[in-house]
């Protein structure tokens, strides 16, 4: 991490202008650190590139991390010829132009394999890919009737008091029922397992910040000053899809699946001292 102060000496007020030219980068690599929300302006993360900087402000900005994204056959978790569900790295999308999607139908030379549904780029673990229409149709049913059993592990800010916990406020408008277990409580973060009755959008995270334990890493629902030093190192939302169980749609047997824990998700574990 790499750590400036804005003085008004300064004839760069732009938080872009002023990154630029601290780390002699062009704007274009500046503003990538921005998107990537690497930057933080007095423990606030803040992205926007036009943000004026006022004199005595702080300026950190985390050091860049290159991960090659490339698909790893020992991360698929279940396989058929119908179905195929993979854990997904934190950092790559589910579906579009260099996504999980593409590098499965590059690697296994089959356009018609389609993600049934999806996690946001941040968000790590078990996302399921059909391999034909009519196998996308059948268990996307099974989504829309809530019949996919969704387990979660996220680390949040805070210590949890319950051992458990039920969130049932509506999100935008719509039903979103989100039941919490406590997994383990330390003095600036607790570890929760999270299971979800409803799939509306970010409901897990819109849940817990709206209940006070807002997930480490968070951008959009948590502006708040990141005090902790160690936890403004967090790149990504600590939240894992961490298991999904349902019955198949062709040979009605059970099917489940557990994603392991990513590294930098234990990383952050061990920095908060909840490592198990």
């Amino acid at each position: 991490m790499q750590k400036f102060i804005f003085s008004r000496e300064s004839d760069v007020h732009t938080l872009l202008n002023f990154i630029a030219r601290k780390l002699t980068v062009s704007k274009k690599k500046a503003k990538e650190l921005l998107d990537e929300r690497l930057v933080f302006v007095n423990k606030r993360r803040v992205w926007i590139a036009s943000y004026r900087l006022r004199e005595g402000d702080v300026v950190e900005i985390l050091t860049r991390e290159t991960k090659p994204q490339k698909f790893q056959k020992n991360t698929i978790l279940f396989q058929d010829n119908h179905y195929l569900i993979v854990s997904k790295p934190p950092d790559i999308v589910t579906n579009g132009p260099e996504s999980l999607e593409s590098k499965l139908r590059e690697y296994f030379k089959d356009n018609r394999i389609r993600a049934v549904h999806r996690l946001d780029k941040d968000t790590s673990g078990a996302v399921i890919f059909a391999t034909t229409r009519d196998a996308f149709e059948r268990i996307k049913e099974l989504f829309k009737k809530n019949l996919i059993e969704k387990v979660y592990r996220v680390i949040v800010k805070g210590g949890v008091g319950k051992k458990t916990f039920t969130i049932d406020t509506p999100i935008h408008g719509q039903k979103a029922v989100t039941h919490a277990r406590l997994v383990k409580k330390g003095k600036v973060a607790s570890y929760l397992e999270v299971n979800i009755e409803t799939g509306r959008t970010h409901q897990i995270r819109i849940h817990l910040a709206s209940a006070g334990y807002p997930v480490i890493g968070e951008t959009e629902y948590d502006r708040r000053p990141v005090e902790h030093p160690l936890l403004r190192k967090i790149r990504r939302q600590m939240l894992h899809a961490y298991q999904l169980s349902f019955i198949h749609p062709y040979t009605q047997k059970a099917v489940s699946v557990t994603a392991d824990i990513p590294g930098d998700f234990s990383h952050c574990l061990k920095t908060v001292g909840l490592a198990e």
